[in-house]
């Protein structure tokens, strides 16, 4: 039932990519008819088309069930035969460390498949990083998948018999899960190819050039613009920790089951979503520059969903250390490199600390009444020097006058 659903899922991802990306818009103005009735047939764009709403929810949808599919087809007892989890607390949290990926991927695709009615949304530097970083994620989940039985294989079982491995997808579930991830890589990198400048996305050196320089200019600007606005500083190091972790996971063991604790089954396919939060905690320390944290919607989803993933990886953490029966015995990779375990699980921690609305210092407002006070007594002041200044032959007509009303007032007021 559930490869049925996924492989649903999959050709109806690959079907409203496919319709995203080749149908056309008709609703763009022939050049004649645009010179008729006056439009600039260059400057008019039309909006996306209203599949590619929709297609953006397939590949979210199936992205995310492939991820947690690959979870649970990897993680459990004889994968391979015979190898069979010391309790059961150990599968669980196993899972749920690798699964807190899911409430990121998922915020990400909605922030793009609520920006999809207008390419200027899209456009947009958050959409543009989101892109890139999901078609790099799902690329590399693709590649994963292909070569699952080389990353997973257990060390020192192919000198007598045949390499055993954790994992070794064949058949339709490999294809209907490739196909879920390349759908999306392709939805993505196809969105983030449309709103490029003409001059550039018609030149694959040129694009290529663009991604380089675009990589190289936010490695430049890493660090914090304002060190004293915390919201500034715990994503500028929220970014520098999870390239730091994408990193590790690509690296040599036991180092590589950091951040991940899955050993040798997932932790080459974990770094794909750390990747995807160093761009998410990026654009939102560009939010944060830019004052548009708290007032911007795409930032405070990108937001919850970064949180939400350090919360459920921190529960997966302490249920680990604090109600798996098999732990440290079980955990020989992890307990290996516990300084950099315990760096993770701070930085991930991070993830968990409210964002904080600037507020006004006391001796700003002080100042703004003091300033407001003034204000009142140069405009009472000015007003007695404007009385002053006038000639006395008009201060005595307007006294007299006075004078008569009243009089002529007393007297009606007697009769």
């Amino acid at each position: 039932m559930a490869r049925f659903l996924l492989m649903i899922l999959a050709i109806a991802a690959a079907s409203s990519s496919a319709a995203a990306i080749s149908v056309p818009d008709h609703r763009l103005p022939l050049p004649g008819r645009a010179m008729a009735f006056g439009f600039n047939h260059n400057k008019f764009e039309p909006k996306p088309p209203a599949i590619l709403k929709g297609a953006y929810t397939a590949v979210g949808t199936a992205t995310t069930l492939t991820w947690a599919n690959i979870v649970r087809t990897t993680i459990r007892s004889n994968q391979p035969v015979g190898a069979m989890m010391p309790s059961v607390q150990h599968g669980i949290f196993g899972k749920t460390s690798v699964l807190s990926a899911v409430p990121l991927i998922v915020a990400s695709y909605g922030i793009l498949t609520k920006a999809s009615d207008s390419w200027d949304s899209l456009r947009s530097d958050t959409c543009r990083r989101l892109n890139l970083a999901l078609a790099t994620a799902t690329a590399g989940g693709a590649l994963w998948i292909q070569y699952a039985e080389k990353l997973t294989a257990i060390p020192n079982t192919g000198n007598t018999v045949k390499q055993v491995s954790h994992q070794c997808y064949k058949g339709l579930p490999k294809a209907v899960m490739m196909g879920s991830y390349l759908s999306a890589a392709a939805l993505s990198a196809a969105v983030w190819t449309r709103t490029l400048p003409e001059d550039v996305k018609n030149n694959p050196i040129k694009c290529a050039q663009r991604v380089a320089d675009g990589v190289c200019q936010s490695l430049a600007s890493i660090g914090p613009k304002c060190k004293q606005d915390m919201n500034n500083v715990k994503y500028s190091l929220l970014t520098t920790s999870f390239l730091v972790l994408t990193a590790l996971q690509l690296g040599t063991f036991p180092t590589a089951v950091v951040p991940s604790w899955t050993g040798r089954r997932l932790s080459r396919h974990f770094p794909a979503w750390t990747f995807l939060a160093a761009a998410s905690a990026f654009n939102l320390k560009e939010a944060t520059e830019d004052g548009r944290l708290f007032s911007d919607s795409q930032a405070r989803d990108l937001s919850k969903g970064l949180a939400g993933m350090g919360a459920v990886y921190l529960t997966a953490k302490f249920g680990s250390v604090f109600l798996d029966p098999s732990w440290p015995g079980h955990y020989a990779l992890v307990t290996k490199a516990p300084a950099w375990q315990l760096g993770a699980s701070m930085m991930f921690g991070l993830t968990l600390r409210p964002d904080e609305k600037k507020k006004a210092p006391s001796g700003a407002l002080s100042d703004r009444k003091a300033a407001a006070k003034d204000i009142v007594l140069e405009r009472r002041t000015r007003g007695c020097q404007e009385v002053l200044e006038e000639s006395p032959l008009t201060i005595a007509a307007s006294i007299a006058a006075g004078y008569a009303l009243a009089k002529m007032t007393d007297g009606n007021d007697k009769k």
